[in-house]
């Protein structure tokens, strides 16, 4: 069995996993319990800004940020199993991170980077 990605990816994704995944989730998640928006240093994103330009329901944006999170927590345990349909879940999560500001955009060119270029292939691994 091949992974999608090769070991140093998997371990790459894994903190990019809980980085960008678990903190998106509550992030995305903390109005509904705290009443008043989470961010850092007064930055919104450019989700949020998008949203407030295009009159967009903020708790849409709110959800979506969640959504990225929760695809990095679905997809990167499943790249880890071998699942290849984990693959393009993981992809979307890390193209949705580049949206986010700071920490997350870095962290998801650098999951980019590891599902583009460090993919395994069956030629080359002996099974």
């Amino acid at each position: 069995m091949t992974r999608p990605v090769r070991p140093v990816a998997l371990v790459i994704l894994t903190v990019c996993m809980i980085y960008p995944g678990l903190t998106s989730v509550y992030q995305g998640l903390y109005p509904l319990w705290a009443g008043e928006f989470f961010n850092l240093v007064g930055q919104k994103g450019v989700l949020m800004d998008l949203a407030v330009k295009m009159k967009i329901p903020v708790a849409l944006v709110l959800g979506m940020k969640a959504a990225i999170g929760f695809a990095w927590l679905a997809g990167v345990p499943g790249i880890w199993a071998g699942d290849w349909k984990a693959y393009g879940l993981t992809l979307l999560a890390a193209a949705g991170s580049l949206l986010l500001p700071g920490g997350p955009m870095f962290m998801g060119a650098l999951g980019l980077i590891c599902l583009i270029f460090f993919r395994e292939n069956a030629e080359t691994v002996a099974a």
